[in-house]
């Protein structure tokens, strides 16, 4: 992927619903979420576990969210990840960022054949500090 279609996932204005937040310090659902947040991101938790992560509210899923993210992260097991992206395809979101670890053959397949911008191979947090420091 080249950087210039990198940007078009990574905006302060945009809402990122990050998909498989946790209240775990030692996952990447809630080193993500802290991390884009810390950055200044508009981030919201989606996880059916919780009610609120890092101080922030958290919704079961993304249907019940009550703004339209722009960006969906995943930071899930492949199950939910198929779901996540039948999800998107639902509620006609078309971008999805596979952080490393989420991007299952299956979903990444249904993400692509929906037409989606998708991110695979690539972190966030790694890619949102190089915006930072440009």
């Amino acid at each position: 992927m080249k950087d210039e279609e990198l940007q078009e996932f990574i905006d302060k204005n945009f809402i990122y619903a990050i998909v498989g937040a946790t209240i775990n310090q030692e996952k990447y659902g809630y080193k993500v979420l802290v991390d884009l947040k810390r950055k200044g991101y508009n981030v919201v938790p989606i996880n059916p576990k919780y009610g609120e992560v890092a101080g922030l509210t958290c919704y079961p899923d993304l249907i019940v969210m009550d703004e339209r993210p722009d960006v969906v992260v995943l930071i899930v097991g492949e199950e939910n990840a198929k779901k996540a992206v039948q999800a998107c395809i639902d509620l006609n979101l078309n971008k999805i960022w596979f952080q490393p670890g989420s991007e299952y053959g299956e979903a990444v397949k249904l993400a692509s054949s929906a037409g989606f911008d998708i991110v695979i191979g690539k972190c966030i947090m790694q890619e949102t500090a190089q915006v930072q420091s440009n």
